[in-house]
């Protein structure tokens, strides 16, 4: 360590860490690491009915986990019908979407665990679901 004299003559603490084999690399994290993103969820709107991507379930139970972060991804694949997926209970809410648009909202799951609803709030008739909040263990 040493000693200068600063700005307006405060003295300065400077530490060399090269001169003791320190570095600040291993206190600092590294660029290449990054923390994880939301969870990913797909959504199609298709049919008049919803589909978690690659499954062929309608309008399917969706579990996720209390406390985690989602990214939710709508996408409207009926032409001509006008979509959106609203979870009421969170005041949780897509834009309303024309066919073969997409759109996504990202947002932190409550820690109640339990069953909630979600719909297509123009064609909640047809097109509603549960999502089942877990807890995590």
């Amino acid at each position: 360590m040493a000693s200068f004299r600063g700005i307006g003559g405060k003295p300065v603490l400077v530490v060399f860490l090269g001169l003791t084999g320190l570095s600040l690399a291993g206190f600092m994290p590294r660029l290449t690491e990054s923390l994880p993103g939301p969870r990913e969820i797909v959504v199609v709107a298709s049919d008049m009915a919803f589909y978690v991507d690659g499954d062929a379930e309608a309008n399917p139970r969706i579990r996720l986990e209390a406390g985690e972060t989602v990214r939710l991804v709508l996408w409207n694949k009926q032409p001509g019908v006008v979509h959106d997926f609203v979870i009421g209970a969170w005041q949780v809410a897509t834009p309303r979407l024309r066919g073969r648009e997409r759109d996504s909202l990202v947002f932190q799951v409550p820690e109640a665990v339990g069953h909630y609803v979600y719909e297509c709030s123009p064609h909640s008739a047809m097109m509603r679901g549960t999502i089942e909040v877990v807890d995590v263990q």
